[in-house]
């Protein structure tokens, strides 16, 4: 008896609504554990231990070299290239690097993202 053979016996005797049940469940059961697969991969790719993130202001635009300067909320002041769209007062979002250093004073600018304005931060 061939393998095709077996299959239709053994749905003859289950009956269509088990069998449909039965395929349903192995379909779950496939979905599942594809999807439990991806999460991991997903999950598993975490922050490296020595960045962190940083809001600060944009205080200076200096167009000529293309130097964006922003000053945190403890008055340091960060630097980067990328004047395009930036203005005084935005809001931008660092991605940090602090070099395995306890210094802030090495740390480098991993990225950057605008996060609107802040009029009101003095």
């Amino acid at each position: 008896m061939t393998m095709m053979e077996q299959t239709k016996k053994d749905m003859k005797e289950m009956g269509k609504a088990k069998y449909i049940a039965l395929c349903v469940v192995t379909a779950f059961l496939t979905l599942a554990v594809i999807g439990g697969l991806i999460a991991l991969v997903v999950l598993s790719e975490k922050p490296a231990a020595d960045s962190y993130a940083l809001t600060t202001k944009v205080v200076e635009l200096d167009r000529e070299n293309d130097v964006v300067v922003c000053e945190d909320f403890n008055g340091n002041l960060w630097e980067f290239y990328g004047c395009e769209d930036w203005q005084i007062d935005d809001v931008a979002s660092l991605l940090m690097d602090d070099n395995g250093t306890s210094t802030i004073y090495d740390d480098e600018i991993v990225s950057t993202r605008y996060n609107g304005t802040f009029e009101g931060w003095n």
